[in-house]
């Protein structure tokens, strides 16, 4: 491993060891409305994966969930704000699938990604309760604890399983939800983790086909991304525009070229 990964690996870990310490154990407040929480293992997690970060790469920059400010707002261990794509920007998800922690729902996990040019070079998706790390650096494959892993090779989605990330307060419009209308009667089967992030990694372990999520920042799929890509699926926006990490963006990935193509026709039709 690189010294990157090193580090990245860790942070996940330190993370993960807060979020199992204190699950059961946390109160809650609502981020923007009560379909959006936040709690202070979230916090905790996040201030750890700062720290050792910082500790290693203190002119990197830095973007979490639980920061109030953007990816071009971004800053490092001096405080110095400014960014340009070519310098190192670490985005972190410290605990995707907060609502499942809240409620006891052992499906959760932290999500490290290293940018450099807007392109993922490094990623880690630790799930701590299940005890599942997965890990990848670009053009070196994508590992779960240790071992290689691959993403299926289906190519129909009437044989696939396939899951959906829903955004916090999903409306009857949503595209997220009109694609599932129409995806439930097509696909073999579909699933809703809660968490964007487990959902790339279980389509890069070939457990999952495809995913779909028209509402995502880039803490939750930075990291899945280059999972996913490394695991040889694709990775785009449902529109087949690549995917960016500056702003919110949609994201649709699938395990391969046939079976994308398929999920991103369902989606215009």
């Amino acid at each position: 491993m690189t010294s990157y990964l090193t580090v990245c690996e860790s942070a996940a870990r330190s993370a993960g060891e807060i979020l199992r310490t204190m699950f059961g154990k946390i109160h809650v407040r609502h981020k923007k409305n009560p379909f959006d929480l936040v709690t202070e293992a979230d916090v905790a997690a996040q201030r750890v994966i700062e720290q050792t970060i910082f500790e290693h790469f203190p002119q990197h920059r830095f973007l979490g969930e639980e920061t109030t400010f953007g990816l071009f707002n971004t800053t490092n261990k001096s405080g110095d704000s400014e960014i340009s794509p070519s310098q190192y920007c670490w985005i972190v998800d410290p605990l995707d699938g907060t609502t499942n922690y809240v409620h006891g729902l052992p499906l959760f996990c932290t999500s490290i990604a290293l940018l450099c040019e807007n392109r993922v070079i490094c990623a880690v998706i630790y799930n701590p309760m299940m005890e599942e790390f997965y890990s990848a650096e670009k053009g070196q494959g994508v590992f779960l604890n240790g071992s290689p892993i691959h993403a299926s090779f289906q190519e129909t989605l009437g044989e696939s399983l396939v899951s959906v990330s829903f955004p916090t307060m999903t409306k009857e419009n949503d595209p997220d939800l009109q694609t599932f209308l129409k995806a439930i009667s097509v696909c073999q089967a579909i699933r809703r983790t809660g968490s964007t992030a487990l959902n790339l990694a279980f389509v890069a372990a070939g457990r999952l086909d495809a995913s779909w999520s028209f509402q995502c920042h880039p803490w939750d799929m930075a990291a899945g991304t280059l999972l996913v890509q490394e695991a040889g699926g694709i990775v785009t926006q449902p529109n087949s525009s690549p995917i960016t990490f500056n702003d919110p963006s949609p994201v649709c990935a699938a395990a391969n070229k046939t079976l994308h193509s398929e999920l991103i026709k369902l989606i215009h039709e």
